[in-house]
């Protein structure tokens, strides 16, 4: 039980370093285009974040998996809609001030792409 709770906590922690981390690094290469709050409406910008979440919710997974050692596939999904519950209200909170295509594309991509990280494992571990 513990290393369920373990593997979940681990992805969740993982995608919150790489994206938080990542978006620090993006606000400063792209400073010109971020306001005071460090929010932007500028499409390559926007796109970078994008990757980010992609990458973030990647590694998430594929940690999830590695750690959870008997139900790989039921801890990445519980990590995948953990994710996504949170990832609705951020969303939710700027839908005014980023563009529509930017909020629905994230949340749309952090389910699928946090269980391809935990299939990425799992086929690598049958190799």
């Amino acid at each position: 039980m513990i290393m369920h709770i373990l593997s979940i906590i681990s992805g969740y922690a993982v995608w919150t370093v790489i994206f938080l981390g990542g978006s620090a690094v993006v606000r400063s290469a792209m400073s010109d285009v971020h306001d005071a709050e460090g929010l932007t409406t500028e499409n390559t910008a926007l796109f970078a974040y994008l990757v980010l979440s992609v990458f973030a919710s990647v590694v998430a997974g594929y940690t999830s998996a590695r750690i959870s050692k008997i139900h790989q596939k039921r801890d990445v999904w519980i990590l995948a809609v953990a994710l996504l519950a949170t990832g609705i209200p951020v969303q939710l909170g700027v839908w005014d001030v980023i563009p529509v295509w930017y909020n629905s594309t994230f949340l749309i991509l952090i389910v699928p792409c946090t269980l391809l990280g935990g299939t990425f494992y799992r086929r690598q571990r049958k190799v």
